[in-house]
């Protein structure tokens, strides 16, 4: 059976023009080194149009056969050895193979030489007095620029610090004064605690001393009203008296408020004098021609205290010729 692949793969070999001019021998040698049978090699050279019997090698490289003394023996059935191919020819160089490799050659010499001369001499060479001045004057120029910029900076930051410490200065007394302020509001503070404090303690000693005032005003005023009830009841039996005897009043103890007053005087109390009957609300008044003609008028207590604006007054009123009369308080 033999191989369809192997058996195409060999007839384009075959039919290639490179191969077409090699001896037959070399080209069934190449077949047999791709594992082709003798009958795929066969009928690969049927179908390229060459005869299979071309396909032997010669008589002259096969082997001889071997005879002993025993008998003949038949030859031995088999492939035929395989034949290795010669080695190629080596290749043959003309004068265009070598100007080929002179101009390369020469082209990379002087491609090396030119960056070498470009870069890299620059580099080793020592350098020439013309540069070295050049270089001189450089760097000359590059101290001076740095020895501007340094006094530059050091004249800059002079006039920082001048600046920080007028800064600074305004600021402390800036801080002076606002804690002057803040010493004098906080004392202000204190005082006005202080001044709160003692007005609170005021108000509340006054609310507290204002009812004891009162009950001692109170207690004061009982006492002179008791003592003007006694007053107006001698004076109401003096009165009664008068008007029922019809002469002179008997001598007897009557309070004398002023020992230098007249008769139709009222009597003071307390140094105020008595203000006429006719002329305030604590005057006298009769009716009836007795008390028309009674030498007396009555009696009007002023007294002002110290914690008492009001003054209480007395009248006496007489009412009727029979002699009865009622007393009436006005305060």
């Amino acid at each position: 059976m033999v191989r369809e692949d192997l058996i195409e793969g060999a007839v384009s070999f075959l039919q290639d023009p490179s191969v077409a001019n090699a001896p037959i021998e070399q080209r069934i040698a190449f077949l047999r080194s791709k594992n082709l049978t003798q009958d795929e090699i066969d009928t690969s050279l049927a179908r390229v149009g060459q005869s299979p019997a071309s396909s032997q090698p010669p008589v002259a490289y096969r082997q001889p056969q071997q005879y002993n003394n025993t008998g003949y023996q038949p030859a031995q059935q088999g492939y035929p050895p395989q034949w290795q191919q010669p080695p190629p020819e080596p290749p043959h160089r003309d004068w265009r193979d070598y100007f080929i490799a002179a101009t390369v050659f020469g082209g990379a010499g002087y491609a090396l030489y030119w960056t070498a001369k470009r870069y890299i001499y620059p580099l080793i060479s020592p350098p020439t007095p013309a540069q070295i001045e050049q270089d001189k004057s450089s760097i000359d120029a590059s101290f001076d620029k740095a020895f501007a910029l340094l006094d530059q900076l050091a004249t800059d930051t002079q006039e920082l610090k001048s600046n920080e410490a007028a800064r600074k200065e305004r600021l402390d007394s800036a801080l002076g004064e606002v804690e002057g302020v803040v010493g004098r509001m906080k004392a202000a503070n204190e005082d006005r605690e202080l001044e709160s404090k003692r007005i609170a303690k005021e108000i509340g000693d006054i609310r507290d001393s204002i009812p004891k005032a009162l009950e001692k005003e109170k207690a004061a005023t009982e006492e002179r009203l008791k003592e003007l009830v006694a007053e107006v009841k001698s004076l109401k039996t003096l009165v009664a008296n008068r008007m029922q005897g019809g002469g002179a009043p008997p001598a007897r103890s009557t309070p004398s408020f002023s020992s230098a007053r007249p008769a139709t005087d009222a009597p003071t109390v307390n140094g105020t004098g008595a203000i006429p009957s006719s002329a305030e609300n604590g005057a006298l008044e009769t009716n009836g021609t007795a008390a028309q003609s009674s030498p007396y008028t009555a009696p009007v207590y002023n007294s002002q205290t110290p914690n008492s604006g009001n003054t209480p007054t007395a009248a006496l009123r007489s009412n009727g010729a029979s002699g009865s009369s009622s007393w009436s308080y006005l305060w």
